[in-house]
């Protein structure tokens, strides 16, 4: 059967189509990742969270060697789901601060923790499980703690936010419909997204959507944004001076303030759902705001007047919703304030060690343990 000539003609034109686009997609992948430094296969997708890190992974991120367990926990040995007889068990949850991007896992404030409480307790094992990651946010751990965290068995939770970073995330994310206690049954979209071939990509993603995995459509993406941008800028809460959110450039099209209003609900809604669940467990919760840098910055007042707002209103928030908040914004100033970062938010290995000490005076202070601590 022949095929006409116009038929002809469309199908040559839809393939010469296709070849293009595949043309096009395998020359940004290969200009995307012949500018990365190092490897961006580090995490992966699953139904109920857009990106985690890959369980029994070795590479390198930010220069420095890292390796996960089968959990996906950065250099964790093998995980038992059920303690060993006189353990006590703490899951720690929280995104590249409590990673620990940019330095080794042993200066950690979860590795800190850990040795403090040992020093101070008898009769038991004092484990304390980081299972932080890149990227995530608070309605990733309660999304996590619903599907796999509780299988872990820990005896406390600890959560650690970052408002500068967090409410710009959660004002990016996706929820499905919010079930037990609040929390959604998955997250998904957002800024960081797993590629059709693996790799990271800072884009925005409603997702999941298999175009949404592409190299042209990150790229059409950030430049149509950057431009709408450059024409109509808008960002969230325009009218004050030195803004703090963090953004990835191209986003701030994105997040007018409604937008990053519905971040922070959905942030304390997270929180709160998280606490209920816990709760309803009986096992202690605590949440970790670790301050942005900004707030001890006096060459920058107007971005410390910001960052100190943001942590006020989040201490209120965590009072009329009876979450419990350790802010640890006293306790860093008074031991080096803006010394003890190496960026806008990431602590550096002595801003770690006084994270961690303060944490084991908290918890012993606060008895959150109780019988199941004995301390000298």
């Amino acid at each position: 059967m022949r095929i006409r000539a116009p038929l002809l003609t469309l199908l040559l034109l839809f393939l010469f189509f296709c070849f293009c686009l595949i043309f096009t997609e395998l020359w940004l992948r290969h200009s995307y990742m012949g500018s990365a430094l190092e490897s961006r296969d580090h995490t992966e997708e699953t139904w109920f969270l857009p990106t985690r890190l890959k369980g029994n992974y070795n590479g390198l991120l930010w220069n420095i060697a890292f390796s996960t367990n089968s959990h996906g926990f950065r250099d964790t040995p093998p995980l038992n789901p059920v303690p060993e007889p006189g353990e006590f068990r703490i899951l720690s949850l929280g995104d590249s601060i409590g990673f620990g991007l940019g330095i080794p896992p042993h200066a950690r404030y979860s590795e800190i923790l850990e040795k403090a409480l040992s020093r101070s307790t008898k009769n038991l094992k004092i484990h304390v499980v980081n299972a932080s990651g890149q990227g995530y946010s608070p309605s990733g751990y309660g999304v996590y703690l619903r599907h796999e965290g509780l299988k872990l068995n820990p005896h406390l939770v600890l959560v650690q936010i970052e408002l500068c970073n967090d409410v710009t995330d959660e004002s990016l994310l996706h929820w499905s419909l919010p079930k037990e206690f609040g929390l959604p049954n998955s997250v998904r979209g957002g800024r960081y997204i797993v590629a059709w071939d693996g790799n990271l990509l800072g884009s925005y993603a409603l997702g999941p959507y298999l175009f949404e995995k592409t190299y042209i459509y990150t790229t059409l993406l950030r430049k149509t944004l950057e431009t709408l941008y450059r024409i109509h800028p808008t960002e969230p809460f325009h009218s004050t001076r030195e803004i703090t959110y963090y953004v990835i450039g191209f986003e701030k099209f994105l997040l007018d303030q409604e937008r990053v209003e519905s971040g922070w609900q959905r942030l304390f809604l997270a929180l709160e759902g998280i606490h209920k669940l816990l709760e309803s467990r009986d096992i202690p919760f605590l949440v970790l705001l670790v301050p942005s840098r900004f707030v001890f910055q006096k060459e920058a007042p107007n971005h410390a007047l910001f960052a100190r707002k943001l942590v006020d209103r989040a201490a209120q928030e965590s009072l009329s919703r009876e979450i419990p908040l350790v802010d640890l914004s006293t306790t860093l100033s008074q031991a080096g304030g803006s010394d003890l970062y190496f960026d806008f938010a990431h602590l550096t290995n002595q801003g770690n060690r006084v994270v961690g000490e303060a944490l084991a005076r908290e918890i012993q202070q606060r008895e959150i343990t109780g019988k199941n601590l004995e301390f000298h």
